[in-house]
């Protein structure tokens, strides 16, 4: 009986914690709203899960930019060096639904683009949602 129990206790927590690593992976669905903005850059957050830019905005706001994960930024050529603390950027994304956070499509410095976010394919996030906008 106890081993029983041990194994329906350890199968319990296992379930517990892949439920939970599922879970964490947010996903994009509620991210609607599209924005084009030019912000500030002011602190780099280039890790896991997603490469980070906190940004602030000219009402002071600040702003948490989602880009894709870091291996795939480092493999499509984004890193530490393509943006700094200070660069003033455009971006289009789309915006979180009830935090200052955006899924970055494209990133652009003096009008040129500097960042496109891509799937493991090397699909842009624009061609796989099929959007109207000619891409970065």
């Amino acid at each position: 009986m106890k081993v029983l129990f041990t194994k329906a206790l350890s199968g319990a927590a296992c379930a517990l914690l892949l439920s939970s690593v599922v879970f964490a992976h947010h996903g994009w669905n509620g991210y609607k709203e599209r924005l084009e903005l030019t912000l500030t850059v002011t602190s780099l957050k280039l890790g896991n899960p997603h490469d980070r830019l906190i940004a602030v905005d000219d009402e002071g706001r600040d702003w948490n930019l989602l880009l894709a994960p870091p291996a795939r930024n480092r493999r499509f050529g984004f890193n530490e060096d393509t943006v700094s603390v200070g660069d003033v950027v455009e971006l289009f994304g789309q915006k979180h639904p009830s935090r200052r956070e955006i899924k970055v499509h494209c990133l652009y410095r003096d009008g040129a683009s500097i960042y496109t976010y891509r799937y493991d394919d090397g699909r842009t996030s624009l061609a796989r949602q099929r959007d109207s906008r000619d891409g970065c």
